[in-house]
Order: structure tokens, then C-alpha cells, then sequence
């Protein structure tokens, strides 16, 4: 998808140069004009502003902050000493090689990161929001804040995980995540929205799940809504819970 990289006043347009040329955007130099003006250029595209502080994408007409959201509150619980429940079910622990199949808005990226300080590969098949995520993220990298160390540990790349799984080698992390939730309705919020709108729909694969489970050395989770029909789908059963969960997740050990 054409997608125009450009700043507000604030911003450096070395920045935009540098993630259009990563995710294979077009950059722009803002040169006084307008957002409306923007659109126009655009012809409907998505434009990414970056300003100093922080990152938008004006997207069908809106304007998405980004942010992390209730990722965000799960780091800030997570520094209190909660045991978040995507660590718990994965066993996630210091050193730990995390990669997340399905990056979406990294707020599972976060919390493997925030787990393990260890660095975390997160793959987006979507060029757009691989650059509106990494922007957010080095927009939280400032001194004090709670989710710098975290954020800098997220390796974004954009990929298709289907064809990136088949070309890593056989144990080469120790956990692999999916979370294929944002195809539904389930999740609500503007951000969802924008993720429903550009991501990757088609479900996970059982061949895809295979591949995981080859590339990682422990195991694979995956993510799901309750009652869990993807899991049945897949042949995973529900974690236990001690409670009436929002998600559920499914373990598959490595092969």
C-alpha cells in the first residue's frame, strides 16, 4: 500500500526519509502545507506525520495517535510486580528469545520484552503500520519513562511470517507468539480499527503453526477469544484460567 512519510513542524524529515526507505514508503517534505492539502496529495493513501513528540496517521478520513494503549497499563502493572498472563502462559523468563509473529500495535512485544530484556522480533506484513509502530516506539524512548527499556529492545520488521518462519532456522527462538485476534470485531478502540483496516486477515494455517513450532525451541502461543474456536481449529486446547478470561491461549511445544 502507498503510503506518504512527512512531519509536522517539529519533526525531522530524516526520520521520514529513513522509515519510508526501511518499510518502502514515499517521503515528503511537509513544505507549509496543510493536512487537508496532504490528503489531497496522498489521493487517498495514508500520510504519516512525525512531529518530535509524537507519531499520527491520517487514515479515511481520521487521525490515529500512536499509542499503546492497555499495552501500556499492562507494562505499568507489570513493573509492580504483576505476573502479566501472556508471560505466565508462555513461562516467559530472563534471556528468553521472543519472536512475535504478529506485531500489530507491539503491545505484546512490550510485555515479552519488559519479561525477558532480551531483544524481541516483531513481524508486520503491513508496511504502514510497521512504520506507525516503530515511531511510536521511539517516541517512548525517553529517560524516566516507564517503557523505554522495553521499547528498545523491539527489533519491527516488515515480513510475512508465513514465508519469514520458513526461513529460519530449526530452534532459532525460544517462543514464538500469534495473536490472529485483530481479524474480529472483539477488540474495540480507534487503534483497533486502524489494525483491522491495513493487517493481514487470512487465519493462521496449521502448516504455519508447524513452522512455529520447528523454529522455536520451547514452544508456540497462540492467542484467542473465549471459548477458543481458532485453538479448537488449530488442534490447541485452552489454557486453564482462574478466571472468566477476555483471551485465552493455546500452548504448542516445539517439534
Amino acid at each position: 500500500m502507498r503510503c506518504l512519510v512527512t512531519t509536522a513542524p517539529s519533526g525531522s524529515f530524516d526520520e521520514a526519509g529513513e522509515l519510508a526507505q526501511r518499510f518502502g514508503l514515499e517521503a515528503q517534505p511537509r513544505a507549509d502545507r496543510a493536512i487537508p492539502e496532504l490528503v489531497e496529495a496522498a489521493a487517498g493513501a495514508p500520510i504519516l506525520i512525525l512531529s518530535k513528540a509524537q507519531a499520527d496517521l491520517v487514515h479515511r478520513g481520521r487521525v490515529f495517535r500512536a499509542s499503546f494503549g492497555m499495552g501500556f497499563l499492562r507494562l505499568v502493572r507489570a513493573r509492580r510486580g504483576e505476573v502479566d498472563p501472556l508471560v505466565r502462559a508462555a513461562a516467559l523468563r530472563a534471556g528468553d528469545v521472543v519472536l512475535d509473529a504478529t506485531l500489530g500495535l507491539a503491545a505484546d512485544a512490550l510485555i515479552a520484552a519488559h519479561a525477558t530484556r532480551a531483544q524481541v522480533m516483531g513481524l508486520e506484513a503491513s508496511p504502514v503500520l510497521a512504520a506507525f509502530v516503530s515511531a511510536g516506539l521511539r517516541r517512548i524512548l525517553v529517560p524516566g519513562f516507564p517503557g523505554r527499556v522495553a521499547a528498545e529492545l523491539i527489533d519491527v520488521r516488515c515480513a510475512d511470517h508465513r514465508q519469514a518462519l520458513q526461513e529460519m532456522p530449526d530452534g532459532s527462538v525460544d517462543v514464538v507468539l500469534f495473536d490472529p485476534m485483530f481479524r474480529s470485531a472483539g477488540e474495540s478502540g480507534a487503534l483497533f480499527e486502524l489494525v483491522r483496516s491495513l493487517a493481514e486477515h487470512a487465519p493462521l494455517a496449521t502448516e504455519t503453526l508447524r513452522e512455529a513450532q520447528r523454529v522455536a525451541r520451547r514452544g508456540v502461543l497462540v492467542k484467542d477469544a473465549p471459548p477458543g474456536n481458532e485453538l479448537a481449529r488449530l488442534g490447541l486446547r485452552p489454557l486453564p484460567s482462574r478466571r472468566s478470561p477476555r483471551i485465552v491461549f493455546g500452548w504448542a511445544a516445539a517439534q
